[in-house]
């Protein structure tokens, strides 16, 4: 099948060459002669047979005149070829009519832009009526899947022409020259392709699907093809460009468009200029919405990271210039995180907006706040001498802790302000910002809701933190940590009742590293969760191998940090421990503190139901150093607190302590808990301990933490309470 032609609305002969002369003279013509063409073939088709039906039966006579012809022949004729021809043309305005519209409706916004700036709006979209050289109407462009894929074709021959013009108008242009140096193998390529699936799909019907890669290999090319006829022509034209130019934001979109519907009619030339400028409108909204969220953040509306390093760059030149100061803050909430955990993202993204609207409030016209990224903001302050930047950091530490109403939530926040100042804190954007980060740590780990300015000593700690949070990771993954054993003693009998797993770091070139150190940094990086997932694994298989190689049970206790309270899945957790280890689950003991139990207490409550439903028992670490309530501990159904070393180290030096001492084992014994105390170090504490009810220990009185053989040795050689009335041996052999 011959490539389609564009066919235009029935325009007069003198006409035709009038309307295509602004377009493209040398296209305009060969169109409007296939045009007539066509026009022609049509008045043949329509044409009335010669024979003559008159003697057929039923045929009522017609009358003639005086020549023999039949009266009113010709006016029928005439008539009915109008009528014919009037049909198509409503037939194709109509289509055009509604294939403008559709577009219009389905695309009324840009789909997709390419890197490269160029439509990709598909030409599909642009549906025209077209006739084919045996004037059989059908409507079908491109890769519009509605339509009659045997008809897959794209105008080759105007493709072809406008190749050929080009290279002639390129005849003197050394830079036109250039680009045409693979055009022609691409149009060839691209006619092979076409042509030879149309062919293929007309041949068996039905063998290709929508999807498929052909017909998107074939769009490629054309759209390259496209392109590269657009360049040469503007580039050989520059009366062309210079149009083109005035008509769309590239320079190459109303060309582009112009070749792609093939110098159709005025009424569709007219529709796609129209569509062209609404594009092109569209476009320079979506690119100021597009700049907009570049620089801005999405939730808070302040300016993000990307504006804020170009306007501290720009504070700093204007500083260095005037020798005035620069300070930058680092803002962070503290503990945003339990609103997120316990109500939920929704409030707490009101509660940052909120924030937001706050900080702007409270800062000078002439400071900027940006979002930094989380519950991060950062401010920076230009020309604020030392007194007025003070007054500034009080007035945000007051204002943040301030309630916020969201919706009938009352909330509470405090903030942490970190400081870094020009020219002495730093003349770069990067080592500013560095520096009150630093700053920010610090003030948060010396018990937050205030501000620290940076001194050199940060960057060094800073430093040091760095280098031990990647030297742990390296030792989590080689598993370089490692676990010693604490065994908690009964104080009456000598014999050891339980060990409590402590975990332990030894660096080779750090030497032993404190746990006081590492936790901590373990629990801020997260690792926290992969590590307390392998010392409650490895606790256990070490307590079922000491029953193994013959020695008696005891009770396994495993500290747990708030994130893994935090985690859904803690008790999934345990039981597969204790599963993978053939542990049960009655001498198994989770120690939680009491921060990390008033933390969120909703979730430790659920955690706790699920654990003890597995027969796991809790304890209350270092129980008094925190803050709780006693409806809170009998609600939570805890099994043990332990006093903490504290306290216990005060025993015989300081009468007001040791009552302290006396109302935890009180308490103890009031809500039914067992109790153990941590620390003991000398004789008269152990003394006093069991005078007043707390008959278990320990501490360095009776061991340090050892190792596993040595705690193994221990197990050995000391008797074990007799009186331990659980289940030592379910699932595992002695």
């Amino acid at each position: 099948m011959a490539s389609p032609m564009r066919l235009c609305t029935a325009p007069s002969e003198a006409g035709a060459t009038a309307w295509n002369l602004p377009i493209d003279r040398r296209i305009s013509r060969p169109i409007a002669r296939r045009y007539r063409q066509i026009r022609s073939a049509l008045r043949q088709v329509m044409q009335p047979p010669k024979h003559s039906l008159s003697g057929r039966v039923g045929v009522r006579p017609r009358r003639v005149d005086g020549k023999g012809r039949a009266l009113g022949q010709e006016a029928t004729r005439k008539a009915g070829t109008v009528i014919a021809v009037l049909a198509i043309l409503a037939v194709i305005a109509t289509s055009t009519f509604l294939a403008i519209r559709q577009s219009s409706e389905q695309d009324s916004s840009l789909r997709t832009i390419q890197a490269s700036g160029r439509l990709r709006h598909d030409l599909d979209q642009v549906q025209q009526v077209m006739l084919d050289e045996h004037a059989t109407l059908y409507t079908s462009i491109a890769t519009v899947p509605l339509y009659n894929r045997a008809a897959y074709s794209f105008p080759m021959l105007e493709l072809l022409a406008l190749t050929r013009d080009a290279r002639e108008s390129c005849s003197e242009n050394q830079e036109c020259i250039s680009r045409l140096s693979d055009l022609d193998d691409m149009v060839g390529r691209l006619s092979e392709l076409s042509f030879g699936l149309a062919r293929k799909i007309a041949e068996h019907p039905g063998s290709v699907a929508v999807g498929d890669p052909r017909l998107e290999q074939i769009d490629a090319y054309f759209y390259s093809v496209l392109e590269r006829v657009v360049d040469v022509r503007l580039a050989a034209d520059a009366k062309v460009a210079s149009v083109v130019s005035k008509s769309s934001l590239d320079g190459k979109w109303f060309t582009r468009m112009l070749l792609s519907c093939g110098v159709a009619s005025a009424l569709l030339l007219l529709s796609l200029i129209h569509w062209n400028g609404r594009i092109g409108a569209h476009l320079r909204r979506s690119l100021t919405r597009l700049e907009h969220q570049a620089r801005y953040d999405a939730l808070t509306d302040l300016p993000n990271r990307v504006l804020l390093g170009e306007h501290l760059s720009e504070s700093l030149v204007r500083a260095a210039a005037t020798g005035q100061n620069v300070s930058v803050l680092f803002l962070d909430l503290d503990r945003f995180k339990d609103v997120n955990d316990s109500l939920g993202h929704r409030i707490g993204d009101l509660l940052l907006q909120a924030v937001a609207r706050r900080l702007q409030r409270l800062l000078r016209a002439t400071d900027f706040v940006a979002r930094y990224g989380g519950d991060e903001f950062v401010i920076v302050a230009e020309r604020a001498d030392a007194k007025q930047l003070t007054e500034m950091l009080d007035t945000l530490i007051h204002e943040m802790s301030e309630p916020y109403r969201i919706g009938e939530h009352e909330l509470y926040l405090e903030a942490s302000i970190g400081v870094s100042t020009f020219p002495q804190d730093g003349a770069q954007p990067e080592l500013l910002a560095r520096n009150a980060d630093a700053a920010l740590y610090v003030a948060k780990s010396r018990g937050r809701n205030g501000y620290q300015f940076y001194e050199p000593e940060l960057s060094r700690a800073a430093a040091e933190k760095l280098r031990l949070t990647t030297r742990l990771r390296r030792a989590a993954k080689a598993n370089e940590l490692y676990l010693a054993y604490q065994p908690q003693i009964d104080m009456k009998t000598g014999c050891i009742v339980g060990a409590e797993a402590l975990l332990r770091w030894h660096d080779d070139e750090l030497g032993e590293v404190s746990p006081a150190v590492f936790i901590p940094l373990a629990e801020e990086t997260g690792l926290i969760q992969n590590i307390g997932t392998w010392v409650l694994r490895q606790a256990c298989l070490q307590a079922s191998a000491w029953v193994r190689s013959g020695l008696p049970p005891v009770r396994i206790s495993v500290n747990v940090s708030p994130l893994q309270l935090e985690r859904a899945d803690l008790p999934g957790v345990v039981h597969s421990a204790l599963d993978d280890a053939h542990w049960p689950a009655e001498l198994l003991e989770l120690e939680v503190t009491e921060g990390t139990l008033m933390r969120n207490a909703e979730e430790a409550q659920r955690a706790f139901r699920e654990l003890r439903e597995l027969g796991v028992s809790i304890a209350i670490d270092d129980f008094g150093t925190g803050y709780s309530s006693l409806s809170y501990l009998k609600r939570f159904s805890v099994d043990r607190i332990k006093i903490d070393r504290a306290f216990v180290c005060e025993i015989g030096r300081d009468k007001e302590l040791e009552a302290l001492s006396l109302a935890i084992i009180a308490i103890a014994e009031t809500l039914s808990f067992d109790v153990v105390a941590e620390g003991v170090e000398l004789n008269v504490q152990r003394e006093f301990l069991v005078r007043h009810g707390c008959t278990v220990a320990q501490g360095f009185l009776f061991s340090p933490a050892v190792s596993p053989e040595a705690l193994a040795q221990l197990l050995g050689k000391t008797a074990v309470a007799s009186s331990l009335s659980v289940a030592p041996f379910r699932g595992f052999a002695l």
